[in-house]
């Protein structure tokens, strides 16, 4: 019902989440995201946790206010923007991604 309310899955969302990801892996990133620390190696692995919960279509509609609200063409821009960054990442050396102060 809440999803046709389009209030999203989040229930969903969160069990897939936590299907891909270890608690201890959690707390890891969330201590990094507190200090700052989040760098170019956080969010590639970031990136490549949503694609394996599925389209980023998918993903959308289970988060409250975005159900019905994301056209596809701003998904597709959005994906290839994605892979767009994770090629620029790819190209980086290890202390650019793990420095990002560096660049």
């Amino acid at each position: 019902a809440s999803r046709i309310l389009g209030m999203g899955d989040v229930v969903s969302l969160v069990e897939k989440a936590a299907a891909q990801v270890s608690d201890e892996e959690a707390l890891k990133m969330q201590e990094k995201m507190k200090k700052a620390e989040f760098d170019f190696d956080d969010f590639l692995q970031q990136a490549k946790l949503v694609s394996t919960m599925g389209n980023l279509a998918g993903v959308a509609k289970m988060m409250p206010g975005l159900a019905g609200k994301v056209d596809v063409s701003q998904i597709r821009a959005a994906e290839a923007r994605l892979k767009k960054n994770e090629a620029m990442i790819c190209s980086m050396t290890k202390q650019e991604r793990r420095r990002p102060d560096l660049l």
